[in-house]
Formats: C-alpha cells, sequence, structure tokens
C-alpha cells in the first residue's frame, strides 16, 4: 500500500537537508566581507530555494526572547539571526554545482529554475497588487514545489521515473504518476516538509487548497502553473488559460498581461547562469505561436474556438466537468491522515465517491453496496452531472451471473471499452446495459476480509473519449485507498455493515 510522506521523510531526509547552490555559497563569502553585506543579502539569498529554506528554518527554530512573530521574509531573519548566525547557514549545507553535477542532480536544478521563474512572476504581480510584502510572496512561490525539490534531491531515480510517466511514454497526470512511484504526492510532502522546516505561514497557506481562490494565495499558484507551462509551450490552451486567470485578477487586459509575463520571464532568465539550466524565456522565441484566423476577425493565440451548435446537437450534450487535482489531493490526504474518531463505511464511501466525481472528473459515480443476502448490489452513495431516478437508485440482481456477478468473485477492477466492448458487453443483461445508458465505463470490486463489500462503478454517461488511462490509474489509486482504509478500521466497518 502506498507509502506515508512522514515514513518517506523518516527513511530518506534523515535530517538532511536541500542543497545550496555554488554561486550563492560563494556570492555570499564575498558579500559577508564588505562593510554592509546586508544590502544585497536578501537579492543572493532569494534567487535559492536550499539557502533560503534553510535561512527560514534556522530563524524559527530560534526562541526570542523579545520577538515571538514567526519570521516570514529574508530581512526579517537577516535582523533576528545577525551576521555571523547568518554566515553559518549556508556552510551547513549540501553544495550543488551546475558545472560539475552529474545527470542525477539536473532535475533537482530544473526545478530550482523553474521555482525562482515563478517567484520572480509572484513578486512581481505581487507589486502590482500594491502587495505590502511582495517578498514573502517570493518565498512562498519559490518554495511552493519542495516535495518535488526533495524527491529530486534524495531519490533522483524515482523523480525520473514520474517524470517519464508524466511527459515520457505513460502520459499520466503529475498526481497520479507520484501516487504510482511514491504512493503520495509531492504536495503532501511539501506539507509535510513545511512544518519539519519551519516555514513562514504564507508557504503553509498556499499548500492548503482551501486559499485557492484567495487573491495573494491564487496569484502564487497561478505563477508556478506559468512558470511549469513555459517548459513546455508558451502558447498552449493551458497557458492561455492561466494567464487570463491572471489579468482578471490584476485587472489588466489580456494582451497587457502577456506583455507583463513574457517581461518577467527575461528578468528570471538572467539568473540563468546559476542554475545551469536553459531558462523558460528561450522558448518565447523557438516555439512560434499559432496563425491568427483574419477570417474571423482574430483570436487569442492558443484560444479554442467554440462553434454554435444545433438544437438537435445540443439536445443530446452531455454537462461536461473538468476534474479538479486539488479535489483528487484532498482525498487521498484524507485517506493517509490519521483521525480523531474511527471511520466509518458511509465515510469513507462518500469521500471516495466525491474524490472520483470532482477530482478525477468522472460525470456519473456510485458506489453500489452488497445486499445481506449477498444477492444483488443496491447504490449507496452517487454522485453525478445529471438527474436520473434509475441510475441514482438502480438495484442489480447478481443472478443469473453475469459481468458484475465476476467481479465480486474477488477484488478486481476493470475499464470496458472500445477495444474490449464486444467481449465485455455480451456479459451484461439488457435491462442493467438499458440503465446504465453508458458505452465506456470503469468498475472496480471491493472487499474487506475475503468479503465482498460492495463495487464502484464509474462512467461519462455518453461521453466515452472522457475515459482513459490517466482517470483509470487514478480510479484505481482511490480505489486502493478505500480498501486499505476498510483495512485499517476492519472492526468498526464490520459493526457498520452489519446494521
Amino acid at each position: 500500500m502506498s507509502e506515508n510522506p512522514k515514513n518517506w521523510i523518516k527513511q530518506w531526509l534523515r535530517g538532511e537537508n536541500l542543497p545550496a547552490l555554488h554561486k550563492t555559497v560563494t556570492d555570499l563569502d564575498a558579500l559577508y566581507r564588505k562593510d554592509d553585506p546586508f544590502e544585497y543579502l536578501s537579492d543572493v539569498i532569494h534567487r535559492d530555494p536550499g539557502v533560503t529554506c534553510g535561512v527560514f528554518t534556522r530563524a524559527n527554530s530560534v526562541q526570542h526572547q523579545h520577538f515571538g512573530m514567526p519570521v516570514t521574509t529574508i530581512e526579517h531573519a537577516a535582523m533576528m539571526l545577525g551576521l555571523d548566525r547568518m554566515k553559518s547557514i549556508p556552510e551547513k549545507l549540501p553544495v550543488i554545482d551546475p558545472a560539475i553535477a552529474k545527470d542525477d542532480k539536473k532535475g533537482l536544478l530544473a526545478v530550482y529554475s523553474r521555482s525562482y521563474h515563478a517567484a520572480i512572476q509572484a513578486s512581481a504581480w505581487a507589486r502590482l497588487r500594491a502587495d505590502m510584502v511582495p517578498w514573502e510572496v517570493f518565498s512562498a512561490a519559490l518554495l511552493h514545489d519542495l516535495g518535488e525539490m526533495v524527491i529530486w534531491a534524495f531519490q533522483p531515480d524515482k523523480a525520473e521515473e514520474i517524470e517519464d510517466l508524466t511527459h515520457g511514454t505513460g502520459h499520466q497526470s503529475r498526481e497520479t504518476a507520484q501516487l504510482h512511484v511514491l504512493g503520495f504526492t509531492c504536495h503532501a510532502l511539501s506539507v509535510e516538509l513545511a512544518q519539519l522546516w519551519k516555514l513562514p505561514l504564507l508557504v503553509h497557506d498556499v499548500l492548503n487548497h482551501e486559499n485557492a481562490d484567495k487573491p495573494r494565495i491564487k496569484s502564487i499558484l497561478l505563477a508556478n502553473r506559468i512558470a511549469r507551462a513555459a517548459e513546455q509551450d508558451w502558447y498552449s490552451e493551458k497557458m492561455v488559460s492561466y494567464i487570463e486567470e491572471i489579468a482578471e485578477l490584476l485587472h489588466l487586459s489580456y494582451s497587457e498581461m502577456v506583455d507583463v509575463v513574457h517581461q518577467t520571464a527575461l528578468v528570471a532568465a538572467n539568473a540563468y547562469q546559476i542554475f545551469g539550466i536553459t531558462p523558460a524565456a528561450a522558448y518565447l522565441v523557438t516555439t512560434p505561436p499559432p496563425c491568427v484566423n483574419i477570417k474571423s476577425g482574430g483570436s487569442i493565440p492558443g484560444k479554442k474556438t467554440v462553434a454554435v451548435e444545433s438544437a438537435t446537437s445540443a439536445e443530446h450534450q452531455e454537462i461536461h466537468i473538468e476534474p479538479q487535482p486539488q479535489v483528487l489531493e484532498q482525498t487521498i490526504r484524507w485517506f493517509s491522515e490519521k483521525h480523531d474518531k474511527p471511520l466509518t463505511l458511509p465515510a469513507i464511501m462518500k469521500q471516495a465517491v466525491q474524490g472520483m466525481h470532482k477530482g478525477i472528473g468522472l460525470y456519473r459515480v456510485v458506489f453500489a453496496a452488497c445486499t445481506p443476502d449477498q444477492t444483488g448490489l443496491r447504490a449507496r452513495v452517487v454522485c453525478s452531472t445529471e438527474k436520473s431516478a434509475e441510475f441514482s437508485h438502480f438495484y442489480m440482481e447478481l443472478q443469473p451471473p453475469h459481468l458484475f456477478t465476476r467481479l465480486m468473485e474477488k477484488p478486481t477492477s476493470i475499464w470496458v471499452n472500445d477495444e474490449n466492448r464486444d467481449k465485455f458487453g455480451k456479459l451484461l443483461p439488457s435491462e442493467i446495459l438499458k440503465v446504465l445508458d453508458a458505452d465506456s465505463f470503469f468498475a472496480s470490486s471491493i472487499f474487506l476480509k475475503d468479503r465482498p463489500i460492495g463495487m464502484f462503478y464509474c462512467d461519462c454517461h455518453q461521453d466515452s473519449d472522457c475515459l482513459d488511462e490517466v482517470r483509470y490509474k487514478e480510479f484505481q489509486h482511490v480505489c486502493d485507498f478505500v480498501t486499505a482504509a476498510m483495512e485499517q478500521f476492519s472492526n468498526r466497518v464490520d459493526v457498520q455493515i452489519k446494521k
């Protein structure tokens, strides 16, 4: 079953810290020899996630007699620690030099570079918003991907495997790939590390999905998304969407925001030698924007053109929902955390169904529990984009035997799709097919102590293209967490089932 971030930290981190960049160490050494080192101190430290993290950890670990407020900026840390203690921080960190770094360290340097780009963007936007403390925003954006940095630093082979699943042969979402390789997400690891290393409150706030719509937090999240998207394609639909969001937040036009983002990327690119990584700004000129459709009066690069469908096709149009990775992350974290009270079967299934529906983006999700006599499946928890009494309250007989009967014989997951529909479709009675009214679907049987408990069923109704390998793996991961939660609280679950 999935690894726990806390256990991973104990096994792999073992009191170690993120490495400092070689250029940061040499520049700080030269700076400390000057009469007034504090003037440029924050500029040097801010470009280095490892040293920035080390400074905050040290500053917030010191007990101050007269000041109880946590340290939130490098300037504040320098004032509280003093010159001697500030000088000792990089000396205690491992050092990474891009000029001689081996291939397994290149990934860490790439994350450092991307995080710096995100921080430069976020702080520039903070100033446009007249933020009172833009350096707080800078640090929060710089340390947002802390978990990913640590994986690259201490288990680069795992990080490379995740990278391959995401951008190489696997084509999985980042969260799915991380769950597959690590058993938890890098975001969950970041949450644990932020607490362990006593990072500023804004870092914690940014990592809390409940704060995602707050303007200050949203700008930091968008800065990190834009920095990541820029590594792939500056003119993608995803990038256009992100820039539109931040433009709305800052009350700028789309074209004005594009100018701000591109100019800021060039500013971040000035530090490329520190990381030894090609800056994202370089791809502004190597990735040509799509041609503008002059006949339609022009369009935003990368923006989808929405066609007006006829009334006939609109009648059959499915309500579309987008996957919400933050909801999936919340679901996984809910299953991973310790709870004050024992979990109940209804609570476990409700959390799982909501995670599948909103987090994975599956239109119709149902958990159907086995009847006491094990002869049927009855819907217990349902989430759906549509109102369908037949679907929400369906009862499925397991005799005579059919496909779902076979699923209830042992823990099994299945994805019925174009490639296997002819084979499996014959194993379902016509009355069940009529109720489901879907060509493709996911299904997984859930067992506890070798006894069938029920089945998860998910589909996108008529939109069979919505079901893909990424969603199927995410669906299986949630089912795995459900099984683990039920095993952990098996005695309580048995009591609940008898009721």
